[in-house]
């Protein structure tokens, strides 16, 4: 299960300020934990738009689709976006040959995707159409 803690206006006012919208970050990392296992989504932020992408190095442990619609909701809450005009996919990534190293995979995808200059990252989101990132060396 998910669970999304002060996303209401009336507990959390600063999550509705203009200035903290205006002010978010373009790309959010999420990690993921769930079935005794760790993936990772990026919500990246560019205008009015947003993007999902899951990358999991075990995949079909998660359920992309729900951690789609649950980040959709959180983008709904914080930014005036349609959930149904935001773009997900799952973008490709090494897979685990283990059961147990997916918070290391996660922890290499996140440093990846900080070295990568936003560009890079972004041409992913738009050439590639979400499917690929690239290597983390």
């Amino acid at each position: 299960m998910i669970k999304i803690t002060c996303l209401r206006k009336s507990i959390c006012p600063e999550l509705h300020d203009e200035d903290m919208q205006r002010n978010l970050p373009a790309w959010i990392f999420v990690p993921i934990h769930g079935k005794n296992h760790w993936s990772l989504a990026i919500i990246r932020l560019h205008n009015d738009d947003a993007w999902l992408a899951h990358l999991d190095s075990s995949q079909g442990t998660h359920d992309p689709e729900a951690i789609f619609h649950v980040l959709k909701q959180v983008l709904y809450l914080i930014m005036p976006i349609d959930p149904a005009l935001v773009m997900t996919g799952i973008m490709n990534v090494e897979q685990q040959q283990d059961g147990h190293l997916c918070g290391k995979h996660v922890l290499q995808m996140l440093v990846g995707a900080a070295k990568k200059e936003s560009d890079g990252l972004d041409r992913c989101f738009r050439e590639e159409g979400l499917r690929y990132i690239p290597t983390l060396d």
